[in-house]
């Protein structure tokens, strides 16, 4: 399969900064799935989505204790995307996170 490292030429750089959230809904919690695939530290992983510029909407687990201890876990659940996809799902990501801003900027200035 294609490596989705690339990114689309036209984003500019403002639109290509991550703001840390995802931009649709989760269809399932990071915990419901199996089998599970555990961590060094012995626990089960979560199974999150990336959203960044290189693997929009790729699936990965990694340590659940990454917000304190992080024991260094971490394995892909997904083959990386082809390179259409993966600039279609970082437009498309782009688009939604611009989206989200102008309506907040809205209701800041309707407030």
């Amino acid at each position: 399969m294609a490596s989705a490292s690339s990114s689309s030429s036209h984003r500019s750089p403002r639109s290509m900064a991550f703001s840390g959230q995802s931009p649709v809904p989760y269809r399932e919690p990071p915990m419901a799935y199996s089998p599970e695939k555990v961590c060094h530290c012995k626990v089960k992983a979560p199974r999150w989505i990336s959203w960044s510029i290189a693997n929009p909407g790729r699936r990965y687990y990694n340590c659940s204790q990454s917000l304190g201890y992080d024991c260094g876990y971490f394995k892909w659940h997904d083959d990386p995307l082809d390179k259409f996809v993966s600039t279609l799902l970082g437009d498309l990501r782009d688009v939604v996170n611009r989206l989200k801003t102008e309506v907040r900027k809205l209701k800041t200035e309707k407030s």
